[in-house]
């Protein structure tokens, strides 16, 4: 019967090392790569994969009306994409508030969209107030997952940090998301 268990637990620690992939191991290491963005606003950590097609790396591109744009790609897009957008808020809103107004204005649109949990999260040891919500959704038939971060970088700003991508891998990238978000610095 404990051979059984101790084989169990060894099978079971396996395959989780397995999902989680060398990946986690190189950002538990340390080292990461600083991607600034184009207009020079801000910047942020990812964690260093050894090949780029295996982890976050920087894609710019240019949208319709000219402007310069950064999206992060964990793998493929369909993997995991962060993308980093910049609110114009009124002088003393408060985090709950915008996140409900954002979910309002763009989340419940999503197909299959249902709300998951806000936390409260800690950016810069707590110099910057930032909460976290998750929800889930469906693209072309797949279940995807959000995961949006928005920061009150000072009294007018907020930044949305919005990761998606494939259910299993955000789930997986929880700690990799956190850590990205926390290094977020603006100019």
């Amino acid at each position: 019967m404990l051979y059984k268990f101790f084989s169990l637990t060894l099978l079971v620690g396996a395959f989780i090392f397995s999902l989680i992939g060398a990946d986690a191991v190189v950002a538990q290491s340390g080292e990461v790569d600083l991607i600034d963005d184009p207009d020079g606003k801000y910047s942020l950590n990812v964690p260093r994969s050894l090949k780029t097609t295996d982890g976050w790396h920087a894609i710019e591109s240019t949208d319709g009306l000219g402007r310069k744009q950064i999206e992060i790609v964990y793998k493929v897009r369909e993997e995991g994409l962060l993308k980093i957008r910049r609110l114009d808020v009124e002088k003393g809103a408060k985090l709950e508030d915008i996140i409900k107004r954002d979910e309002s204005q763009t989340l419940t649109f999503l197909p299959g969209y249902t709300k998951g949990a806000s936390e409260e999260f800690n950016v810069q040891g707590g110099k910057i107030p930032a909460m976290l919500a998750t929800y889930d959704f469906t693209q072309g038939g797949r279940p995807k997952m959000g995961r949006n971060y928005y920061l009150l970088v000072n009294e007018t700003t907020v930044y949305i940090l919005r990761y998606t991508g494939n259910r299993g891998t955000m789930g997986a990238l929880r700690s990799q998301t956190d850590i990205i978000t926390r290094s977020f610095k603006v100019k």
